[in-house]
């Protein structure tokens, strides 16, 4: 199974915030996209009332490409181009409840 990697030499900061009930998934899917290469800059957890089912990927800097990246090391999720320059930030995850973080490696 290919991992999908952050391209070589390039960063590309992501943000993940949790829009699920479910405690700890933000800090499962930063694990997840640092091993992929992927600059996770902060996590964090959404108000309950912007929960969401599945996850969205949103592209802040324009590089929709990056997001797509960001989605597939992720396992899935949709893509939308959504520019904010005032975040210093390339992407943004918002978990849904589809997420499906890998099994965790139980260290003895």
């Amino acid at each position: 199974c290919t991992v999908m990697r952050a391209p070589e030499g390039v960063r590309i900061t992501v943000q993940v915030l949790n829009a699920t009930a479910s405690r700890g998934l933000a800090r499962r899917a930063q694990r997840q996209l640092r091993e992929a290469g992927f600059d996770v800059v902060e996590i964090g957890t959404v108000p309950a009332a912007q929960r969401r089912d599945s996850t969205l990927v949103l592209a802040r800097s324009g590089k929709p490409e990056w997001a797509q990246l960001v989605a597939e090391a992720l396992g899935g999720g949709a893509v939308e181009s959504r520019p904010d320059s005032s975040r210093y930030l390339d992407v943004t995850v918002l978990l849904g409840a589809s997420y499906r973080p890998p099994p965790e490696t139980l260290y003895p």
